[in-house]
């Protein structure tokens, strides 16, 4: 099918799969979803670029473990350039794990250009502070054809970006979305799923999928149940 069909593909109003909802984990369970990074390794990758040191976590010695609610918590700051590129590292850290694949060439990627990369990540957050479209927030790192504006922060590291700028008090409205994801979304909701270069009017779609499926599983449960949940169902899947 031709790329220009595919922000059409997404059905928003699919039910919610039996088994999605049969492995929903705990909001706590999210909360607490963790991998390694070396932290070292930041560190020194880093400093050699003359990038910005890392705070916290990343900070230590050695591996450490980063959660989702460890990454939450950096994203409690008020949005800024210099928060902002704190935040971005603690998304890639998490997002990469400890074999960090393309590291040299992300940060090479930032290290272009810190300032403007900065910029940019502090707008798309003040949009998420805002309780802005996620459309509209994801535009900023995103072009309508799903390309990265910032040089190496491709559509997924965006959405991890964004989802974490909501910070540790937020209900979710703005979820992750990567390859693993959409291709487990292909059998119920997302026939045609690309797994990269999602357009803005895509992820608009996807977001509202997760929070319609998030709803449809507290009508079933009782249980208060956010789209993060959700995505962490469909990502187990």
């Amino acid at each position: 099918m031709p790329q220009e069909a595919e922000p059409f593909l997404i059905n928003p109003d699919a039910p919610l799969p039996d088994d999605v909802y049969g492995r929903l984990p705990s909001r706590a369970e999210v909360l607490s979803h963790e991998v390694s990074a070396d932290a070292a390794r930041w560190q020194r990758e880093l400093a050699v670029r003359g990038l910005t040191a890392p705070i916290g976590k990343l900070h230590g010695s050695g591996v450490v473990q980063l959660s989702r609610g460890d990454v939450f918590s950096i994203a409690d700051q008020e949005p800024s350039s210099e928060s902002a590129i704190q935040l971005l590292w603690y998304s890639l850290a998490w997002g990469l794990g400890t074999r960090a694949p393309r590291l040299h060439a992300r940060l090479d990627g930032i290290a272009e250009n810190e300032g403007e990369a900065a910029s940019r990540l502090a707008e798309a957050w003040e949009l998420v502070r805002n309780d802005a479209d996620p459309e509209k927030a994801y535009s900023v790192l995103a072009t309508d054809k799903g390309r990265a504006r910032i040089k190496w922060l491709g559509p997924a590291f965006s959405t991890k970006f964004l989802y974490f700028a909501q910070g540790s008090a937020a209900a979710p409205s703005y979820v992750i979305l990567d390859g693993v994801v959409a291709t487990h979304l292909r059998p119920t909701a997302w026939p045609s799923a690309p797994t990269t270069a999602w357009w803005p009017s895509t992820y608009g779609s996807y977001c509202l999928l997760m929070k319609n499926w998030a709803e449809k599983a507290e009508l079933r449960s009782g249980n208060e149940t956010s789209p993060d949940q959700i995505e962490f169902a469909v990502f187990k899947g």
